[in-house]
């Protein structure tokens, strides 16, 4: 685990690179808590993102991607040094429909840690986190990479702003 002070300086850069990247910019969701080995979300509802028009239920993709972008950011919490996590397996269970017109919670805790891969388990919920709408339970893998350098990432983004890069900023 890393010391308080790593995940007090690591905790705002990940919440921060989770959401302005490409994918958090094009889904617009909020990581609201970020803990060692846990993360939560909350994703407010969009019509864009509708599955069915005759339901105004949201698509069961961006369920699966915000239960997925939840638990590999819990994952990132308890690696020594910043680094990748990539999905290895993801079982899902729909347990209902998203009801219109309201936001959409993700909780996400890893529940073991060994030396290769990362478990995880997740849950998407909207009123009550006991009445579910999915849940999960995932697997990641560590990955041996040279130290991230989120002030390199922000640089990149900066300069693609600065250029006009219209791709930079997807979905706005």
């Amino acid at each position: 685990m890393w010391p308080d002070l790593k995940l007090a300086v690591y905790r705002p850069a990940l919440k921060l690179a989770m959401e302005r990247m490409n994918h958090g910019v094009a889904l617009g969701y909020t990581i609201t808590r970020v803990d060692s080995g846990e993360v939560d979300l909350s994703f407010p509802y969009k019509e864009k993102v509708v599955g069915n028009p005759l339901t105004a239920v949201v698509h069961g993709g961006v369920i699966v991607s915000l239960l997925d972008t939840c638990c590999s950011t819990a994952a990132m919490t308890v690696l020594n040094r910043p680094a990748i996590t990539p999905t290895i397996d993801l079982r899902l269970d729909y347990m209902r429909p998203a009801e219109p017109n309201k936001p959409i919670y993700v909780t996400a805790k890893v529940y073991r840690n060994t030396s290769s891969v990362i478990f995880c388990r997740g849950v998407a919920w909207q009123d009550d986190p006991d009445s579910p709408i999915a849940h999960c339970v995932a697997n990641f893998m560590r990955v041996k990479s040279p130290n991230i350098s989120f002030v390199g990432i922000l640089r990149k983004r900066f300069q693609r702003f600065l250029a006009g890069d219209s791709t930079s900023e997807v979905g706005r």
